[in-house]
Formats: structure tokens, sequence, C-alpha cells
């Protein structure tokens, strides 16, 4: 028998983990867990790596390591890297996860005392290749050109660009293997690799193309010119060699190359979901489990509820005070306006599923919503709040939400959706896993699919309930979801019901306004400019400042000079037209932000803006504002003050405006035992008014409103 011919050589993938590891670890924001263990270089490094794994599809793959301890290189050179600082705490602690992700992928780790990663991937590299791989080094690291060869490439995921002979010879103008001999002259600064002081990296690449080798340059010295070169070798000729020595990657260090060892294989599931579990990667778990385990929701009869003896026999079995799952299946997404289509209610062992429209059986099932003695667990209650209103159905406490419970528990988290939540703690998702569909829009799309997952949340939401408030008590915000957040839930959905009466007509006259402001600022710019140009075009703007005004220009982007708010207000010292330019972009942004904005977004049949208010947003604790948002409605400036002022109320109302009072002022004021802070508290004084008095030197009857909040800037940032 004669076996199947291919031309197709197998990859191996060789990752420079320990680069990869600071890569993540500056480049993420400092992400950490419940247990306060910070976890960037870990999600970074397991993200680079899964991606590697799904997109690249290698047929082997290796992660090599440096080792604690010094190097061969260190007995050469006792200051090798000696410049570089120590590894930050926060990664330290994140090296031995990461260890453990690679152990549970299933990937070999190479490490060995004495060399570095760089020495490990070489000599893999070059085995391979001599074994019939096609190799590719996932590397940021220049120094790896030096392995290149017509079978190994380089590959930075970060930039998505691969380096081949070509990209070698265009970085050190010579090819792969004489890069050493390139870095021995102009050497490596990360590494503190000295090269010959004075040569640069222009010079070292064309003393090379030139020469070959630092030895054949050596040797041919006096044909080297200028003669500040020829001396600057003469007298560095030993540091060259010794450079050069460190620069080369060691292509027979003690590691092998089994094909068998280094091929793809299956990841140990358990250790794997349960390390990601700890980690809190719970994104990342979703897309390892393409499979979870099915609900018990599934294991017993779904009972739907369309007359009133079922209604009566599902409420009679549920046991006095138990908790109760709810969960609504919505005509689209969450909002003020958003219809319920069903709902499910689950005690655990029982589960059903009740039709909106059979008003008629409605009533046992309402009078079930109204029993206090039931704390009925939802997720997302606004939400459910929001919609039960629109059909006359009021939900009486207590209550209990399984997403701000999750807030409380993982603030800096930003994923609380139901189907995280029950992954994390229950081992299971919604639908099995299934793929997401979409909302139906009425009764009569609502299939047999979209009631079984209603009811499979309602079940989880039963089962959460328990773990949730023993997860709360144990960190000890069980006071703060019970007594603050819970009893905040009704109010904000009112506050979101009822929406922000807006004075169209008032911000479609400031508007026009705004629009003759703009046009009389343009006529000015184009006069300052010395014709006319597009204003809002970054490039004819460079053009303007920095050829025929001849500014000089401070950044350069992919696409030019820069021309944004930083590089203007500097160059708004050089010329008026940069400060002009900035006057009107604000004002065009408060325009088309604000003043033409808001008046779209006024809800035809309530004839009232609709915010949607988030307790799950803020790491802080604080509330947000989203569709629209409402947090940044501008206060600076007569304009910003006129936009304030359309937001009216009806006749006989008033607007009630509540601030928290001064939380970090009174802290500090407290630990500090200062006797001026004390004594405003004390007096019920305004703090930002008492600083704006110290720093102007007036009484607070000429105080204006912008050097009180000159003031509050000043204290907040000192």
């Amino acid at each position: 028998m004669t076996s199947l011919q291919t031309d197709r050589r197998p990859t191996l993938y060789l990752i420079d983990g320990s680069a990869y590891i600071y890569r993540a670890f500056f480049a993420l924001p400092a992400l950490n867990n419940s247990k306060g263990l910070q976890t960037n270089a870990v999600y970074g490094f397991t993200t680079t790596l899964l991606k590697i794994i799904r997109e690249h599809k290698p047929d082997g793959l290796a992660v090599a390591f440096d080792e604690k301890g010094p190097t061969l290189r260190h007995e050469e050179f006792k200051d090798y890297k000696a410049q570089r600082p120590p590894m930050p705490d926060g990664m330290k602690a994140q090296i031995p996860y990461i260890h453990r992700v690679v152990e549970a992928l299933n990937i070999p780790a190479a490490r060995q005392a004495g060399y570095e990663a760089d020495d490990l991937i070489g000599t893999l590299a070059r085995q391979a290749e001599q074994a019939g791989y096609d190799v590719v080094i996932v590397t940021g690291d220049k120094d790896m050109l030096q392995l290149v060869t017509s079978h190994v490439r380089i590959y930075d995921p970060v930039k998505d660009k691969w380096s081949s002979n070509a990209e070698c010879v265009a970085k050190f103008g010579v090819e792969p293997s004489r890069v050493i001999e390139v870095m021995g002259l102009m050497g490596d600064a990360s590494d503190n690799i000295p090269g010959v002081k004075g040569i640069g990296e222009k010079t070292a690449m064309k003393l090379i193309a030139q020469f070959g080798t630092i030895d054949e340059l050596l040797r041919r010295l006096d044909e080297v010119t200028p003669a500040r070169i020829k001396t600057l070798l003469s007298e560095q000729a030993d540091q060259a060699r010794l450079s050069r020595k460190l620069a080369t990657i060691d292509t027979q260090s003690p590691v092998e190359f089994h094909p068998e060892s280094y091929r793809i294989k299956p990841p140990h599931e358990e250790p794997l979901a349960e390390l990601l579990r700890e980690l809190e990667f719970t994104s990342l778990l979703k897309s390892l489990q393409p499979s979870p385990k099915p609900l018990e929701a599934t294991t017993h009869a779904i009972v739907i509820i369309d007359d009133e003896t079922a209604a009566k026999r599902f409420v009679d079995g549920v046991s006095k005070g138990g908790p109760l799952g709810l969960h609504c299946l919505l005509a689209g997404q969450p909002g003020v306006h958003t219809d319920v289509l069903g709902l499910a209610l689950s005690t655990g062992n029982q589960t059903a599923f009740i039709p909106i429209d059979v008003h008629a059986y409605m009533r046992t099932i309402i009078e079930l919503l109204h029993d206090h003695t039931h704390t009925k667990t939802v997720h997302d209650l606004k939400s459910t709040l929001l919609a039960f209103h629109r059909i006359g159905i009021t939900l009486a406490p207590p209550y209990m939400d399984t997403m701000i419970a999750d807030y409380l528990l993982n603030p800096n988290r930003r994923d609380h959706s139901l189907d995280t939540i029950m992954l994390e703690r229950l081992g299971e998702r919604l639908g099995s896993g299934k793929q997401e569909k979409a909302h139906p829009q009425s009764l009569f799309e609502v299939d047999t699919g979209s009631r079984e997952e209603t009811a499979e949340a309602a079940a989880a939401l039963a089962k959460l309930e328990p773990i949730l408030i023993e997860q709360l008590t144990d960190q000890g915000s069980v006071k703060l979801f019970t007594d603050v957040e819970m009893p905040l839930v009704p109010i904000l959905a009112d506050i979101e019901r009822n929406g922000f009466l807006l004075d169209v007509d008032g911000l479609h006259g400031l508007s026009q306004e705004l629009e003759r402001e703009l046009d009389r600022m343009m006529e000015t710019i184009a006069r300052v400019a010395g014709g006319e140009f597009n204003i809002n075009s970054p490039k004819q703007l460079a053009t303007v400042l920095f050829e025929k005004l001849g500014l000089k220009p401070l950044r350069k982007t992919k696409t030019g000079y820069s021309t944004d708010e930083d590089t203007l207000t500097q160059l708004a010292t050089q010329h008026e037209l940069p400060d002009q330019i900035l006057s009107y972009r604000s004002l065009s942004k408060l325009k088309s932000t604000y003043v033409d904005a808001l008046p779209e977004l006024v809800h035809p049949e309530t004839k009232r803006l609709h915010t949607s208010l988030n307790q799950t947003v803020a790491a802080t604790g604080r509330l947000s504002s989203t569709d629209p948002n409402l947090q940044n409605i501008p206060v600076k400036g007569d304009y910003g003050l006129r936009i304030r002022e359309a937001f009216v109320v009806p006749k006989g109302h008033e607007l009630l405006c509540a601030d928290y009072s001064q939380i970090e002022p009174r802290i500090l004021a407290h630990l500090s035992q200062d006797p001026r802070l004390l004594s405003v508290f004390a007096k019920g004084e305004d703090i930002h008014m008492a600083t704006a008095m110290e720093i102007f030197g007036l009484p607070s009857s000429q105080i204006t409103r912008d050097m009180r909040r000159a003031a509050k800037t000043k204290r907040s940032c000192s």
C-alpha cells in the first residue's frame, strides 16, 4: 500500500510566553477578581493563547517561559538586563495562574534554568524545521528575526504582523543570519547590551551591509570611514564581539522536540473550568463550554397555565413563604415601553409558564405576586416592574434582584447577565447553550422554545436566591443589598417611567441661535486663516495650520499631523486660530449632541424623555444614565445653563435635585482632623464655597459660580 503524499508541512507555533505576560500586564487595565487578585496579565495572556489556537489551528504548539535567576548571559556580562526594574508584585502574583492556564489547556511549556525563553524557542524552531515543520514564532521581539528561514516566520498577534526574510531586510538592512552582527554594533538598550558606544542603528546596518560580519569589519578597519567610526571600532572591538554573543539566540539549549509531545491536544476540561471560575473569567468560560449541562428545570414538566384550575393547582403547590423565581418573556429589549408576552414562575421544584393574554386566569397568579410572604427572585427587577406596570400588575416586595446581587459581589465586572451568573454559580446555561434567538414581538410568535427558556430562567432564579444571599452575607454586603439597593429599584423605575419634560420649542430656538453663531465663527476663522476651508476636516485643518500658517507640528498620526484638542490647546499659545477652532468645535458639539439630539428622543406617546438609570454599571456604586445619557448635560457657560433650563416641570410642580453631600471631603476631615474642614462641616457650610473664599480672598457674596467650580476642581486634584 502506498501512503498518501502531500506537500503541506505541519505547523508548529512557539509562543514567547514571558513577553506576552509583560505585554498583557501593562496593556490592560488592572482587572481584579472579587478576592482582590489582579488578573489582567492572566486574562490577556489566555485570550492571546486561545486566539492563536482558534484562528490559526496549528498542528503543534508550545509556550516558552523565562526561569527565575541568572542566565548564561549574566555569566558573560554581569550587567545584562541590569537596568530593568523588578517585576511588579501585581504581575508576580499572576505567574502561577498563567502556568496553570497553560497546563489546563494541555499545552507543553518549555522552561530551563540558565536559559531564556528565546533560547528554548530557537532550539525548538531549528529541530522542528529539520523534522519537516513550518514554524511560527509568536512574539513582538525584533531579536527573534535572527531565527527566520524559509520555514520559520515571526508573527505578532498584537499588530497582526507577519515577518519573514523580506521584513527582516527592511528592518535591519541585512539577511536574518546577519541580524546578530548589526545588534553587536548597535547594542540593545532593552537588554542592556552595550554595543559599540557611538554607533547607532543606521551606521551599524551600513557597516554590516558592506563588510558582512563584525570579524570581517575588524579585519578591514583601514577601509572604514570616517575616522571617528574607525577609532570607536578599534577601541571597542572586544565589546562588539561580546555584544554579538549576548544578542545571539542559543539554538543548542537543552530542550528536545518530539512531534507527538507538541501536537495539539484537548484541554483538561474540569481543571480549566475550575480555574476560569476562580479567576472569574466568565466570558472565557462560556466560550470553552459549548455543551453545558441542562437545567434541572427541564427534567420536570413545565405547566402551561391557561385556565383557573391550573392556576390554583400551581399556587396551592407553592409553599408559604418559600422563594419564587420570576422571569418575563418580553416583546423586545427591556425598557419603559416594552410589552410582556408571558411570565414564568418557579419554586425550583415546579415551574409554570403563563401567557399574559389569558386575562381571565391571571387573578390567582396576580394574588401570588401580591403576596408579601414570598421573596420574588428576579433578574433585572427594574425592567420587570416597568413591564408589569404597562399591564396593570403590581409586584409586591420582598424582592431579590440577581443582577444587583452579582454587581455587589463583582463591581468591577461588566457582564452581570443571568447566563453569566448561572454559569458561574450553577454550571448551567439558558437553553443548554443554544444559539440566541430574536425576541418574539407578539404572543403569536411565542414558540415552545421561548416558553421553555423563560421557564428555565425562573427555575434558575429560584436556585440562585439562597446561593447569592449566602455570598452577600459572607462578603458583608447583605444589608447594603436589602436596605439600600433593593428599595431603590422601584424608585428608579418610577423616575424612568415618568420621564423628564423637555422644553422642545426652547431647544429649537436655541438651535437656530447656535446655527447663526457657528456661521459667524466660520467667517472669523476663514478671515484669520486667509481663506475658507472645511473646519471639520483634520487634513484640511492640518494644511492650514502647518503649511499655510507655518505652525510647528507637535504629534504625527497614521494619517498626518494631529489636530486633536490637546494639540490645538498647545498651539493656541502661538496663534489665535487654534483657539477659535476649539471654540467652534465646542459649540458645534453642544448643538449636535444636546440641543438637536434631545428633542428627537422625546417619546411620541408620553411627550417626555425616558432615560435608563443603572445601578450595576459604575464600579464606585454611583448611578449612571444611558439611552440617553443625562449625566453629562452641560453646566459650563451660558449655553450650558440654557440647555439645563430646557428640563422643565408641569405647572404646580417643582424639580427636585438631590446629590450626595461631599463624601470624600468629609472622610478627609475625619482622618486629618483639620480644624477648618471640621468647622465647615459642623456648621453645614458649602466646602467648595469655603475653598473658593480662601483661594480668591473674597467674601461669599462675591464668589461666582465659575470661581466655586474652579475651587472644587483644585480641591479634587490636590
